[in-house]
Order: structure tokens, then C-alpha cells, then sequence
């Protein structure tokens, strides 16, 4: 009987300790979804395939991040993967523009490869990997021997993930190569001069709806239609369809419905009628008198830091060792008692 209650005593004392212990200590911490799907877990997925066939890792580089996240924004706005760019822009041209100094005939796109790809929001970086390794056209940027340096970029938009990798080869140098990119095709112009996508690309300013609701955009010089879809978070083709447009081609100073949003901006209250103070007479002005208490002596109250988790372990141990010298001394005592 003695024994049982020992053992009893023991569980409870044990349980009341673990009642104490921090909840943090043995919860699982929450996977961080947006390192999960970064761009660097893409290249990371990348490096881990050319390692696994003896190939060394890509060099991580910051103009190639830019263009690479640059066209998975402008597959996002038009709901589809595309490896033209805006404008139909190769991505020769993309990296040379962005100041990449890019090796090779540039006439032929320099030495250079992407890939690209759009599937649902559950596909992981490792899952697009082994996508483009289903075909010899996209391994040539997974496992080249000529490429050195490489860039990412990841979308989300409507329930869709679109993952581009730019891979490329610089200059021995480091510099850019002399280039003359050729002239645009501006042809089928209605009126006006269009905006060109070679030009300098301005920050798209987003509206307000209007009394109705509405979302309008007014084209500004240099701006296209995709950066403007990005902004507003919409798609070219719902832009395009609300302002019954047959191609991308926009105009400074044309004024484009971008959504409807059912919300309207409030109007401004019509003003009331002015009160005539002219014979009106103030009151007597009352001097508050306010009496300045300093506090001498008094500590100044600080919160007490919290209890680190790490020393968590470290108290529960502690309760627990003295929840066992409790039970022993239980023990102890119950067997000096005569029966």
C-alpha cells in the first residue's frame, strides 16, 4: 500500500512539473514557406542537380536575380509562362539592357539560357527542377558547362506559381560588350506615337476609384501595359477586354478602366453656412495652475525580461529533481511509520 502510494505521489508530482514546461520547447516550429519557395531555394535546387551530375554550383548574381524575377512578374500579369518578355524582348536583350555584361556573339543572344515555367501554387522549386529536366531543351541551362552565373525569380498570382532561372556566361572583363540593338518595328499605329517599350519605364502610380467605383488609369509616357497590370494587380487581358483593346499597343494620355471596385470615394460634405463672430464675446480666459510633483526616490518600474525558451529545459530539470527528492522522502517517512 505504501508502495503504490509512493508511486502515485511520484506521477503526480511529475505531471505538475511537466504543466510548467514551455509549450515552445517541444512544439514544432512553422516552416517559413516563403524561404521554402524563394528564388534561392530555386537555385539552391538547381546547384543540388549539377552537383549530383559533378558539375559545379552556379554563381548567385544580382542582375540576373533582377531580370529572372522581372519576367516571372510579367508572366504573372498575363496568366501564362512566355520566355519573350515584354514588348516580345529575348532575354539576350533583357540582360543586356540590365547591364549584365554578357559573353558571346551578341548578335545571336550571347551565351545565355533560360528556363521557365508555370504550374499551381503547390509545386515546389525541386518539382520545377525536375520538370525541365524532362526535356533536353531546358537541361542545357541545368547543366551547361559554359554558364557560370545564374538568377531567379518566383510569382505567385490566381492560384499559380511561375519559376524563371536566367542563366548566362560574362565577359572575361567584366564589362559590356559594344552593341547596337536594332530598331523596333513600330508599324500599325492608329494615331498618335506609341509607347515604346525600349524607353525608360516610369512608375505606374495607382488610382483611386471614383465616386462610381471605378479604377481608371491614365497612360503616361513610357509606360506599357504590362507594368501597368503589374501595379494594379490585375491581368493584361482583363485590361485589354475592359477597354475593348485588339492589341498591347497604349498611348500617352489614354485614360484605361482598370477594374471596378464597387467601393466608391466618398463625397466631400457641402459646406454649412459661416457663423458670424463679429458679436460674439469671448469668455474670460481661466489660468490653470498645474503643480509639477517630481518623483524623488522612487525606482523607476522595468519589465522583467521573459524566460528565454532555451532556459526552459533548465527549470523543468530543476522541478523535476526536486519532485523526485520529494517522492524518496515520502518514501522514507512511510517506511519509519509502524504499520
Amino acid at each position: 500500500m505504501r508502495k503504490y502510494f509512493t508511486w502515485v505521489s511520484v506521477g503526480l508530482l511529475v505531471s505538475f512539473a511537466l504543466g510548467f514546461l514551455p509549450v515552445g520547447i517541444y512544439s514544432a516550429q512553422a516552416s517559413d514557406l516563403s524561404a521554402t519557395y524563394s528564388p534561392y531555394a530555386l537555385i539552391s535546387a538547381v546547384n543540388i542537380l549539377r552537383a549530383s551530375n559533378g558539375l559545379p554550383a552556379y554563381n548567385s548574381n544580382s542582375i540576373l536575380m533582377a531580370t529572372a524575377q522581372a519576367q516571372a512578374n510579367y508572366m504573372a500579369s498575363i496568366g501564362s509562362w512566355s520566355d519573350y518578355g515584354p514588348g516580345g524582348s529575348t532575354l539576350g536583350e533583357r540582360l543586356l539592357a540590365a547591364g549584365y555584361p554578357l559573353a558571346g556573339d551578341l548578335s545571336e543572344g550571347g551565351i545565355a539560357s533560360q528556363n521557365v515555367i508555370q504550374g499551381t501554387s503547390s509545386m515546389t522549386p525541386q518539382a520545377a527542377v525536375q520538370a525541365w529536366m524532362g526535356d533536353s531543351v531546358h537541361q542545357i541551362a541545368l547543366l551547361s558547362t559554359g554558364l557560370s552565373d545564374i538568377g531567379a525569380g518566383v510569382t505567385y498570382s490566381g492560384g499559380d506559381v511561375y519559376y524563371v532561372i536566367d542563366c548566362a556566361q560574362p565577359t572575361g572583363s567584366g564589362r559590356q560588350q559594344a552593341y547596337t540593338p536594332s530598331s523596333s518595328n513600330s508599324g500599325g499605329q492608329i494615331s498618335g506615337t506609341p509607347v515604346s517599350q525600349e524607353q525608360t519605364i516610369p512608375m505606374a502610380i495607382v488610382s483611386t476609384p471614383d465616386q462610381g467605383g471605378n479604377v481608371y488609369h491614365i497612360v503616361r509616357q513610357g509606360q506599357a501595359l504590362w507594368q501597368i497590370a503589374i501595379a494594379y494587380k490585375v491581368k493584361i487581358d482583363d485590361i485589354k477586354t475592359l477597354n475593348s483593346l485588339s492589341s498591347d499597343v497604349i498611348f500617352p494620355g489614354q485614360k484605361l478602366l482598370i477594374m471596378n471596385v464597387g467601393t466608391p470615394m466618398p463625397v466631400s460634405p457641402t459646406a454649412g453656412p459661416t457663423l458670424d463672430l463679429s458679436t460674439f464675446t469671448p469668455l474670460p480666459t481661466l489660468e490653470v495652475v498645474t503643480q509639477t510633483v517630481t518623483a524623488t526616490g522612487i525606482p523607476t518600474a522595468r519589465p522583467s525580461a521573459p524566460v528565454q525558451s532555451r532556459n526552459g529545459a533548465t527549470v523543468v530539470g530543476g522541478i523535476v529533481l526536486a519532485a523526485l527528492f520529494a517522492a524518496g522522502l515520502i518514501a522514507w517517512v512511510s517506511r519509519q511509520r509502524p504499520i
